[in-house]
């Protein structure tokens, strides 16, 4: 079971941790390797495959060297057998709509669009690549229904820039 505790932590992983830390918190989980977001950038975050426990996860620390966010997603093709649970919700058991309406009844919740949702006073993000239609076969719907990554990050994360002063 990993619990994500909005604003302080996810699994053994503290937000606002140095990124060393963050890699011996993951080493409960398996072997972290030190992760580039993109070709040619330092590895300053951190990433572990979960193998056969059917959960990925990505350390985001960046230049600031401490943890900001840390997202958990989902293999879409593995049941897993890790729960992920938000408040006492398990985010990729749960149907996404359902979930949706457990964190509304305490926050203000923030839609990107059908597949994104953030709720910006406790910085978490949710995501699902589709929703599944009425049309969906049985093997779409049990893929796509469910959440597939959660992200849960330092505080202000999700916060809007604020609009600069009239004359400025």
């Amino acid at each position: 079971m990993i619990e994500i505790d909005p604003l302080r932590s996810v699994g053994p992983v503290l937000i606002g941790s140095s990124h060393e830390e963050a890699g011996q918190a993951l080493r409960v989980w398996g072997e972290p390797v030190p992760y580039a977001p993109y070709p040619g950038a330092l590895p300053l975050d951190w990433r572990i495959n979960g193998g056969d426990t059917g959960i990925d996860a990505f350390v985001h620390c960046g230049s600031t060297g401490a943890v900001q966010a840390v997202e958990i997603f989902r293999d879409s093709d593995t049941r897993p057998r890790a729960q992920v649970l938000l408040l006492g919700v398990d985010v990729f058991s749960m149907p996404a709509g359902q979930v949706m309406e457990v964190l509304r009844e305490r926050f203000e919740i923030e839609e990107e669009d059908d597949c994104g949702f953030t709720v910006p006073e406790i910085s978490v993000g949710l995501w699902r690549s589709i929703v599944p239609g009425e049309d969906a076969d049985e093997a779409e719907r049990e893929r796509y229904t469910c959440f597939e990554s959660v992200l849960a990050a330092r505080p202000g994360y999700y916060a809007r820039p604020s609009a600069p002063e009239p004359g400025r």
